[in-house]
């Protein structure tokens, strides 16, 4: 282990320093890796995940730390390699992005946006390009072997931030963004066609920047959350947010074709993800994971708007404390029946030692969890479907597993349809992969 590692690992060290956080320093590719089990010859595709891995000192909070995108490739049954590689961001480099004197604060600002941040939080792809995100910046494109080719703004399209969480739409193939911001125009609405051109972009009215991580969409409408932890100047040194007790929560609601945004008040909190949200019945269903105030732990939640009526109602699911919500993303926008979140479990100091995967099942109201063994620590699930198959369940689910007995990770693989059952697969990565943020699979 490495002097580094092991400074890493003491207890002296913040949680995102040590233990299942603590970063890594190669950057390795492996061919072949074993299995235990069977890789299901169906699943035919890469995982991808993104998270924070400081490339060298501390960083003042986990959501600092420099991407790392980490990257798994299954075919004909076979894992056929592992790679991780950092974001080769301007920070990355150590580029000083600070306004220089005299300097117009939009051409300072234009070049911050296009260094591409810590790039740290999410990684997807539209259009055959992969992209990885942060909220405060310009996505950067990495190619086919996780390399980064640069920032990414849809052609001189994008001139904000864009979100980590944008939403793919599974009628038209449409990808969804937002864009927040200190200045105006604080909220930006993106709609990028499955071609990856903006087709639509519109700023939305509000009184001030609030820290928007995610959103939803419907078939017909967009949804945010307009929470009272407001952003007090741009992303820097520390957490641009201050909490206000005097804003009123509240859940802006546009029609996705264009139209005035409809603004309806609910209980004082803020969402950190979304599962979904859908329509039924002239009735907005947001399901997502909920906090009463700041880095306070968020549980399952639900909020209602009647669009006629403008009556709302809201409660939470279940008061187990979890997050990373995810579903069957053939369902965005539309009804679905699962969701799958990390259950955060035995807190030491405010900060979960265990986690394990649940799923909740909104037919009939329970849950269930998916043991994987002790010492082992799951984190966000992904679905990858069935081919040819649209059934809810038909499919895997992917999740990086860090095993403290060995101190290694494992790419776990369980049978949507037997959740709770024992994984079909472990494949066993060649190195640790820090607990990090949210993952996708992608077909390229």
């Amino acid at each position: 282990m490495s002097t580094r590692e092991e400074s890493a690992r003491s207890p002296a060290q913040p949680f995102w320093l040590r233990g299942p956080f603590a970063p890594v320093t190669a950057e390795v590719t492996t061919h072949d890796l074993p299995v235990v089990g069977e890789v299901p010859r169906e699943l035919s595709g890469t995982y991808l995940r993104n998270g924070p891995n400081p490339k060298d000192g501390p960083s003042g909070h986990w959501w600092f730390g420099d991407g790392m995108v980490h990257g798994v490739h299954l075919e004909g049954g076979k894992a056929r390699w592992y790679r991780n590689r950092y974001v080769r961001s301007a920070r990355f480099h150590g580029t000083d992005l600070t306004p220089k004197e005299g300097e117009d604060a939009r051409v300072a600002r234009a070049r911050r946006l296009r260094g591409g941040g810590t790039s740290n939080t999410h990684v997807i792809e539209h259009a055959g390009r992969i992209l990885s995100m942060v909220e405060a910046a310009l996505p950067m494109q990495l190619d086919q072997e996780l390399s980064t080719v640069g920032p990414f703004d849809f052609g001189g399209a994008v001139d904000t931030p864009m979100t980590a969480h944008p939403k793919r739409c599974p009628r038209t193939g449409e990808l969804h963004f937002i864009g927040y911001q200190p200045m105006p125009p604080f909220l930006t609405y993106y709609i990028a066609d499955a071609a990856g051109r903006v087709i639509t972009k519109r700023e939305i009215e509000v009184d001030g920047p609030s820290f928007m991580h995610d959103f939803a969409i419907t078939e017909q409408y967009a949804v945010f959350f307009d929470s009272p932890l407001r952003m007090t100047r741009d992303w820097g040194d520390g957490m641009p947010f201050a909490w206000s007790d005097t804003h009123t929560a509240r859940i802006g609601v546009v029609p996705r074709a264009g139209g005035a945004v409809r603004w309806f008040e609910f209980e004082p909190g803020y969402l950190s993800h979304t599962a979904n949200a859908f329509e039924r019945d002239g009735t907005i269903v947001l399901t997502g994971a909920r906090s009463t105030r700041f880095e306070v732990p968020p549980f399952l939640y639900r909020w209602e708007i009647h669009l006629d009526s403008g009556r709302t109602r809201e409660g939470a699911i279940d008061e187990r404390v979890v997050d990373f919500p995810r579903i069957d993303d053939r369902r965005t926008g539309e009804p679905h029946r699962y969701t799958y979140v990390v259950e955060m479990r035995d807190f030491v100091g405010g900060v979960p030692t265990g986690t394990v995967l649940r799923r909740y099942d909104a037919a009939t109201g329970g849950s269930v969890a998916q043991e994987l063994g002790p010492r082992q620590v799951p984190g966000e699930c992904v679905f990858a479907p069935r081919s040819g198959d649209p059934s809810e369940d038909a499919g895997f689910l992917l999740s990086i597993v860090y095993d403290g007995e060995r101190d290694g990770s494992d790419l776990v693989v369980l049978d949507a349809k037997n959740f709770g059952a024992a994984p079909v697969a472990r494949v066993r990565l060649p190195q640790r992969v820090p607990f990090g943020f949210h993952g996708s699979w992608v077909l390229l």
